[in-house]
């Protein structure tokens, strides 16, 4: 009885340790981070870093891409001060999921200004179920209402959970915070990107447009497209992050930029680093529930 009471604790133990090898990280999380020699580096260490930051006594975290020990220190912190079950300063499944379920919003919030030098602003306020289609509105530089249009902000969903992908993830939602913006030539693929000049993100300046963009996620426009069987009265189609609008609309806010307000339309980049214009708008995208 008891030789087959350890064999049932044996294999009970095995299909335990099979079960946590198959765990998947929550994007952008793709792997156990832990201090090693030399120290691991990556894209996801930094929004680690960032993310830590946003937990009371870690906001001075170093942002080095490196899970060196003050890493290893501020994520056991992080661990014991939310029970996770372990404070080994490992990042494992169960800490990836808590850290962006605790530490994704940015609380960020509009100012409701824009900062000199540039010749237009985008405002959008979007939902945490970016399902939900809201209203942006563009200002001059004198922050003068000049058009108001429907757009969606929702990423691509998870091809494994069918939930929507996170903001920090590659082909997630767009970026909540503020962040540099400038008018390109039309994109290559109309179907795609609709045949009007685009605008582009830049630079992230605040919130979590300042951990991704443009350094990990870049590619994130104000587009349209045409799309097949859409039509006005519809919901716009998911993207790969970027803001869709309508046709009329996206072709509104372009000759607006270049017409009204002398906004130059740069020649397109294609997302080539480093950007080589000089952005000449804004872009504020703001949680509001």
């Amino acid at each position: 009885m008891k030789l087959i009471f350890s064999l049932v604790l044996i294999v009970l133990y095995t299909i335990n340790i099979v079960l946590s090898s198959q765990q998947t990280y929550p994007c952008p999380f793709y792997r156990s981070l832990s201090l090693t020699n030399p120290p691991m580096n990556g894209d996801d260490i930094y929004i680690l870093q960032s993310l830590l930051t946003r937990t009371t006594g870690l906001e001075n975290l170093s942002l080095t891409s490196n899970f060196d020990q003050d890493t290893q220190m501020a994520l056991a912190k992080f661990q014991s001060l939310n029970n996770v079950g372990t404070t080994s300063g490992t990042l494992d499944v169960n800490t990836a999921n808590l850290i962006l379920e605790l530490n994704s919003e940015d609380g960020y919030v509009d100012n409701g200004q824009i900062p000199s030098g540039f010749l237009y602003k985008v405002h959008v306020p979007v939902y945490k179920n970016r399902s939900i289609e809201t209203i942006a509105t563009l200002y001059d530089s004198n922050l003068n209402v000049l058009l108001t249009f429907p757009v969606r902000t929702h990423g691509q969903n998870d091809n494994v959970t069918g939930l929507a992908e996170n903001e920090f993830c590659e082909d997630g939602s767009t970026p909540t915070g503020l962040m540099t913006f400038d008018l390109n030539s039309p994109e290559p693929d109309p179907i795609s990107f609709g045949p009007y000049p685009i605008n582009r993100a830049v630079q992230g300046i605040t919130g979590n447009a300042a951990i991704v963009i443009s350094n990990i996620r870049d590619g994130i426009l104000m587009h349209t497209g045409e799309w097949p069987d859409w039509t006005p009265s519809q919901p716009m189609p998911n993207s790969h992050g970027c803001v869709h609008g309508h046709p009329s609309d996206i072709d509104q806010v372009q000759t607006i930029l270049s017409t009204q307000l002398n906004v130059a339309i740069r020649q397109n980049t294609y997302g080539a680093m480093p950007y080589t214009h000089q952005p000449q708008g804004i872009l504020s995208i703001e949680l509001i529930d």
